[in-house]
């Protein structure tokens, strides 16, 4: 495959070969660049959701990227790939994923009620929830129906809706029929700017891998995930390393206190580990 066309005039400015290739075969499910391509597009993220919601007239006012809602430290961190909100309010979330998950289902659940958690103060009205939207773009059918896009809203058995303000969107990017959205999924997962169909999304392709700026943008997050990367592979060695070690200790104690006859009860309590660890380490002892 080619090295990417650059804008005519565009200097190389120390981007290296293999980063250009990795550029070049970017789409919108490489979630480096997907963070990158709608990071201060507000225009991306309105258009995108014009055309899934089926909703002309939306108007997005902000768009946030990455964004982590974490409420206690005990809880469970939620990090959103492409967070909109309208003129009223109204928030969208847009998750590109490349594997649809057998738990996509209460990811999403879980994904709303943060949210909702998000959306309200201390003492504040239950009246200043607004619209909430959680949109799954999955390279696959993440639900096994069949079924290009499904929208899910709460519903009694007789079909009345609850109007509660939820809704969760599953699309699915690879279907093989034609519908009103395939072009713009053909979009997504689009490598080269000159197939894009759509303007808006061909643009900020041709800005990011064709333009001097929009490279150097790229790049410069490329050699940042390597660093990255770099430095947790050795945080987690180290890491393995202490956890090692106070495995250890903690199998050392329950040895001491076996030999000084303590209660199989009072150990488990003490060490922190189950029942079942203690009589595992008396029977090596043995």
């Amino acid at each position: 495959m080619s090295i990417l066309k650059l804008e005519k005039g565009v200097k190389m400015l120390n981007i290296s070969e293999k980063n250009l290739r990795i550029i070049e075969n970017y789409n919108l499910f490489d979630d480096l660049y997907m963070n990158c391509f709608f990071q201060h597009f507000t225009e991306g993220a309105q258009f995108v959701l014009r055309m899934i919601l089926d909703i002309p007239d939306l108007i997005v006012e902000e768009v946030d990227v990455q964004k982590v809602i974490r409420f206690h430290v005990v809880s469970k961190t939620t990090r959103m790939d492409v967070v909109a909100t309208d003129l009223e309010g109204n928030k969208y979330d847009i998750e590109f994923q490349v594997v649809p998950e057998e738990n996509l289902r209460k990811r999403s659940r879980y994904y709303l009620s943060n949210m909702d958690t998000d959306m309200l103060n201390r003492g504040e009205d239950y009246e200043k929830l607004v619209e909430a939207y959680v949109i799954f773009i999955c390279e696959g059918d993440a639900t096994g129906d069949g079924k290009p896009i499904q929208h899910f809203m709460m519903r009694d058995e007789d079909g009345i809706p609850l109007d509660d303000g939820h809704h969760i969107v599953f699309i699915n990017a690879n279907y093989k029929g034609d519908w009103r959205l395939k072009d713009l999924m053909n979009d997504f997962k689009a490598k080269d700017p000159n197939k894009i169909k759509y303007d808006v999304l061909k643009n900020r392709t041709k800005f990011l891998k064709e333009k001097e700026e929009g490279l150097m943008y790229l790049n410069a997050d490329l050699q940042r995930l390597s660093y990255e990367q770099k430095m947790a592979g050795r945080q987690e060695g180290r890491q393995e390393g202490r956890q090692e070690g106070r495995q250890e200790e903690k199998m050392e104690t329950i040895r001491r206190m076996l030999n000084k006859n303590f209660t199989t009860d009072t150990i488990a309590q003490i060490a922190e580990v189950p029942i079942e660890e203690v009589e595992k380490v008396k029977k090596e002892m043995m």
